[in-house]
């Protein structure tokens, strides 16, 4: 039930819809922390998953979307039939976090563009590619009255690739969980947890053929090569694949390579779980070609040890240049730098991390953005 003493205009609709992964459920939550520790607004929050019913409450109202099943029912929903509904709770603005928002005049939106698996730029068509969804996107941007991106890399890479106006580029950076993850290492120092892999590289995300795995693979079985000593040493993947088609494809380079025995694929790891598999691993590794942002760019720099990632505009940028960088398309130059971090006698490495990368930050400037989104859409 909404609190009366809010005038029903004061009313924020939110797509949470197509919210799947991990990272992508936890951004909506820092939106509507946002949202209503830092804005007076009440929220109608349109959801696909039960993932969402618990932010039922005062000023959230959580909108069940039963018809959801494929790809084409899902962009329906956020095209056309969200933006129905919005309009007829009275909703003032709409926030499309997802790439897609309403293609007709319905009511104002602003529409965030994260996810890099769906807007190409063409440097990255081999990649991937997703011809409609990119199509529609651009529709959309050319219809918001706001785009919203995660980072300066993906407003200018991503924008220019959409012909996005300047003035409409907008960049919040997402809020990874940093005080609670340096909490959860603080209980490990104590406690010192379980570690059942010995000396271990790790690599942590949704496996997405731009996460590189492929040639992260490659280099790990070189690093195996060059070092017969180092048979021992495994290389652990937390996270699940995107596609069926693409794990048996990493698994079948895995058996080709010989190194079924060496890797290890830990699927639907909770944070106490992953902050453990981190705090224990020797060196940490993301080869991603192609991030928005990347919260693992943030999250890594929590742990005192080497963190090599792909050197791309994005890595530098979240890294803020604290990394150890490697041609992302170069097995070879990976395993170099494998090589070199894991020979390392003194470990230790002191990241620094901006305060906009905390998620209470990023709730805050996100809420706040919004909010004068919102306030603009009613003198519309």
């Amino acid at each position: 039930m909404f609190n009366d003493k809010i005038q029903k205009g004061d009313l924020i609709a939110v797509d949470s819809t197509r919210s799947v992964t991990h990272g992508a459920k936890r951004f909506m939550r820092n939106v509507l922390h946002g949202l209503v520790a830092h804005t007076d607004l009440r929220i109608v929050l349109f959801s696909d998953s039960k993932d969402f019913d618990s932010y039922a409450s005062e000023r959230i109202q959580v909108v069940r979307i039963k018809i959801n099943y494929g790809y084409v029912i899902r962009t329906l929903n956020a095209i056309f039939f969200i933006p129905i509904r919005a309009r007829w709770h009275r909703a003032s603005l709409l926030y499309s976090p997802w790439d897609i928002g309403p293609i007709i005049n319905i009511l104002p939106f602003v529409l965030g563009i994260h996810n890099p698996n769906s807007v190409t730029p063409r440097k990255n068509r081999g990649i991937k590619a997703n011809l409609i969804h990119e199509f529609l996107s651009k529709i959309s941007a050319n219809r918001a009255i706001a785009i919203e991106f995660p980072s300066n890399s993906a407003a200018k890479e991503i924008g220019d690739h959409m012909n996005i106006k300047q003035e409409k580029r907008n960049v919040i950076y997402h809020g990874a969980e940093v005080s609670r993850w340096k909490n959860r290492i603080d209980k490990l120092k104590l406690s010192g947890g379980d570690n059942n892999f010995g000396e271990y590289f790790i690599f942590w995300s949704w496996f997405f053929p731009t996460k590189n795995i492929t040639v992260l693979m490659k280099a790990f079985s070189q690093f195996i090569s060059m070092h017969q000593s180092s048979k021992k040493i495994k290389l652990v993947c937390v996270g699940n694949f995107a596609y069926r088609g693409y794990k048996r494809k990493v698994l079948s380079l895995i058996k080709t390579l010989k190194l079924s025995n060496n890797i290890v694929f830990i699927e639907n790891a909770d944070d106490d779980e992953l902050v453990r598999l981190i705090y224990h691993a020797k060196v940490m590794v993301i080869p991603a070609l192609y991030e928005t942002f990347g919260f693992m760019y943030v999250e890594g720099r929590i742990f005192p040890k080497p963190f090599i990632v792909a050197d791309t505009e994005v890595a530098r940028e979240i890294t803020e240049g604290q990394c150890i960088y490697f041609k992302g398309q170069s097995p070879k130059d990976l395993a170099v730098k494998m090589t070199a971090a894991i020979a390392r006698k003194d470990s230790t490495h002191n990241y620094r991390i901006a305060d906009a990368f905390y998620e209470e930050y990023a709730a805050r400037d996100l809420a706040s953005f919004l909010k004068r989104c919102f306030d603009n859409a009613t003198l519309l």
